[in-house]
Formats: structure tokens, C-alpha cells, sequence
């Protein structure tokens, strides 16, 4: 899979350098499967709203100054199905599915909205045989819990809306095993003072959010966050390679800043062989490892990394802050070979 590399040059601490070398960090993307996988045959899969719509009045609060409005309303109506939405746009990204599709219809009516009833494997393929799909996700609860304060009744008042988000998503399919339930929450505030209006995150806007589009907004990051769970995703990981003053070393150095690995790769393997103290040997196996890595080639990463992890444990110590980072670095490769074959998998490719 296309690696995309985010170069940030960092160095470690000083505690970290070996003689005249040191080392340079980088900030790998990464593609990480998703925690289900779908059967071969779900290749067209429903977003399905089965959460009870919360009451209006239920589950809110207003104060003014030292007042607070017991009656405040705030319609939820139709937030579960931007909740829905929102999270089939992002997983359609993916090309794990041939079709993901919305229901427009509402599948429940009780009024019982901090509870879920999810659905029994008849009706997972009774829906699944109506609606012509392989499978589905359904939102089985969702409610809000929101807050508003205000200092004032002019627009240069100071307060916050506080939102909080409650609920819990299923992965179904027809003849269905195991049982993947997702709950979540989260909350999100948003300032004003004197006309700004800022949330958390520092993102700055124009106008006072209104209670509803906060809750749109919050239940739209929630979908970009669960998408997870149903479809594999990128993360950032750190990794590193080590340098060295001499010229050799430095035209491999010159060759990974760019990310031309083959070439790098070239140079640290021929300075390997050369090389007879036990540091150099394995600060270019780890080098070698980071190769490897970048090439896709996790079992060969595997390897170089592990030679390099005994060397520095042997001659350093089991103690050495060098032996514990690259025992570490041993471990993620480790992760990465064997979530490669669950990628390989959930994205029907053939290794």
C-alpha cells in the first residue's frame, strides 16, 4: 500500500546519541485495518437508524445569569439521521464495499430513547433481504445531553454551550457469529466573549452556534471517529533512523530525507558488511528494519530489527534506553506484518 510520509525533523535526546551520530525522527502514515471484518459476501452494506428519537424537552438546560429555564426544547428529529449519513459518506470512501446505503425509513417508534433494542438475527435478515444489502450498521441509541449558559441577554454576553453525545453502533449480517457492539460518548463546548466564538478544538467561528447545529456538528465527528471500527483507516506512527558523520553514511542519510529508501537501503547494507563494531552494525540494522519497512516488506523489517535489538541488548544492556526503543520497534512491526494480512483481507486483495 502507498505509504505517505509526513517528514518532521526532530532529535532525540542527548542521552539518545552514539559518538559523533545521531538520530532523526520521521512521522509515518499508516493504513490500520478496521477492528470488524466483514465477511467476503457483505459487499453492500445499509447505515440503519434504530435508535428512539429523544423527546424535545428531555435532557436540556438553560441558564441565564443565576435563572434557569426548566422548559427549554431543543428538537432532535433529525440528528440520528445526519448521525447516519455523515458516518455512510466517510466508510463509502473506503473501497471495502461496492455500495453503502442510507434507510430513510424509521424502524422504531417506542419512546424509550436511553435504551437499545437491536435487532434479533431474524429481522438482521428479513431488513437485509428487503432492502437488497449484504449487511448493515445500526445506530441502536443515540441521545444528547446539552447545556447552555449565558451571562446576558445582548450578543455581548460571555457563555458556552457544552454538548454531550451518548450511543452505541452494531455491525450485523445474516448468519452472524460474533457480536461487534460500539458504544460512545464524547462532548464538545463551545465559547463566546464579546462576539468570538471558539470551541475546544480552537477552531474559530463567525456566529453563535445554535443548540441543534452543535449537536450536528458533534454527532458529524462521532461518524469521522466510529468509521473505524467498520473500515481500515490511517494513523500516525514515529519511527527513526540513525546517522553518522562519515561520507558514506551521509549519502544514505541524504537519500532517506527524500524517502528514496531503495537507495538508502543500497548504501547502509553495503556499510553493514564493512563494518565491525557492534554499534554501527546495529544502528544500520535498525536503518535497514526502517527500509524494509517503508518497502512493505514487514517480515524482512522484522528481522533486521530484531538482529539490531539483540546486538544493542548484548553489548548495552537490557536496561539501555537503546535496547528498550528498538524492543519496541520490534513489537510494532510485528503489529504492522500481522495487521497487514488482516488489511489484505478486509480489502479482498490477494498476498
Amino acid at each position: 500500500m502507498k505509504q505517505i510520509i509526513l517528514w518532521i525533523v526532530l532529535f532525540f535526546p542527548t542521552s539518545l546519541f552514539f559518538s559523533c551520530g545521531s538520530v532523526k525522527s520521521i512521522e509515518v502514515e499508516t493504513c490500520n485495518p478496521a477492528t470488524v471484518t466483514f465477511p467476503p459476501e457483505v459487499r453492500t452494506l445499509m447505515i440503519v437508524n434504530n435508535s428512539a428519537q429523544q423527546p424535545d424537552g428531555v435532557g436540556h438546560r438553560y441558564i441565564r445569569g443565576e435563572k434557569e429555564d426548566a422548559t427549554v426544547a431543543v428538537p432532535v428529529d433529525s440528528v440520528a439521521y445526519d448521525f447516519c449519513l455523515g458516518l455512510g459518506k466517510i466508510i463509502a470512501e473506503s473501497p471495502v464495499f461496492y455500495d453503502v446505503r442510507i434507510c430513510e425509513d424509521t424502524l422504531r417508534r417506542d419512546s424509550v430513547f436511553y435504551d437499545k433494542r437491536p435487532f434479533s438475527a431474524g429481522e438482521v435478515e428479513e431488513l437485509c433481504e428487503s432492502y437488497g444489502v449484504d449487511g448493515l450498521i445500526s445506530l441502536d441509541k443515540m441521545y444528547f445531553l446539552t447545556e447552555v449558559f449565558d451571562t446576558g441577554p445582548d450578543d455581548r454576553s460571555d457563555g458556552f454551550i457544552n454538548i454531550q453525545i451518548i450511543g452505541e453502533l452494531r455491525a450485523l449480517w445474516p448468519n452472524q457469529e460474533a457480536v461487534y457492539t460500539f458504544p460512545f460518548s464524547d462532548s464538545l463546548k463551545w465559547y463566546w466573549s464579546d462576539q468570538v466564538v471558539y470551541a475546544e478544538d480552537f477552531i474559530e467561528m463567525t456566529d453563535k452556534p445554535d443548540v441543534k447545529d452543535a449537536m450536528r456538528y458533534l454527532s458529524e465527528e462521532i461518524g469521522r471517529k466510529m468509521q473505524m471500527n467498520f473500515v481500515p483507516h490511517w494513523a500516525f506512527d514515529n519511527r527513526w533512523y540513525y546517522t553518522d558523520v562519515s561520507s558514506e553514511w551521509k549519502r544514505g542519510t541524504v537519500y532517506a530525507n527524500v524517502g528514496r529508501w531503495e537507495e538508502a537501503s543500497g548504501i547502509w547494507e553495503s556499510l553493514l558488511l564493512k563494518t565491525g563494531r557492534w554499534k554501527s552494525k546495529a544502528r544500520l540494522l535498525s536503518n535497514l528494519a526502517l527500509c524494509n519497512e517503508m518497502a512493505g516488506d514487514f517480515n524482512k523489517a522484522v528481522d533486521y530489527a530484531e538482529k539490531s535489538a539483540r546486538l544493542f541488548e548484548k553489548n548495552a544492556g537490557k536496561d539501555s534506553d537503546y535496547t528498550k526503543l528498538q524492543a519496541k520497534y520490534v513489537e510494532a512491526l510485528k503489529e504492522r506484518a500481522k495487521n497487514d494480512l488482516l488489511l489484505s483481507k478486509q480489502l479482498r486483495e490477494n498476498k
